[in-house]
């Protein structure tokens, strides 16, 4: 699952960009965890999805529940390290859906 700005991110992406994105989600459903280089755990909590095709788009996400995995921001990554400000803004995403506050 992920959330509306997310899943809006990912369909103004590439045909190729959404179809490996959608294929890394389906293998998350599927192992209930990804690997690299298609995931990455950024923190104890919070994890990326790594899309390589054209853009580096990245999706972060975490586990809600067991069984629950929300992609909580999306953004095309420009520099080495994931910058802490998109980080920043998955948290306060992943804390409001915590909370029961979050509304699309």
């Amino acid at each position: 699952m992920a959330v509306k700005k997310v899943r809006e991110f990912i369909n103004q992406q590439p045909d190729e960009v959404q179809a490996e994105y959608l294929k890394i989600v389906e293998q998350l459903e599927i192992d209930g965890r990804l690997i690299e280089p298609f995931g990455k755990k950024l923190d104890s909590d919070l994890f990326e999805i790594r899309v390589r095709r054209g853009k580096q788009v990245r999706v972060l996400y975490f586990y809600f529940t067991d069984d629950l995995v929300i992609g909580v921001h999306g953004f095309v990554k420009k520099s080495q390290k994931t910058p802490q400000n998109e980080i920043k803004q998955a948290k306060r995403v992943m804390a409001r859906i915590q909370r029961g506050e979050y509304e699309e």
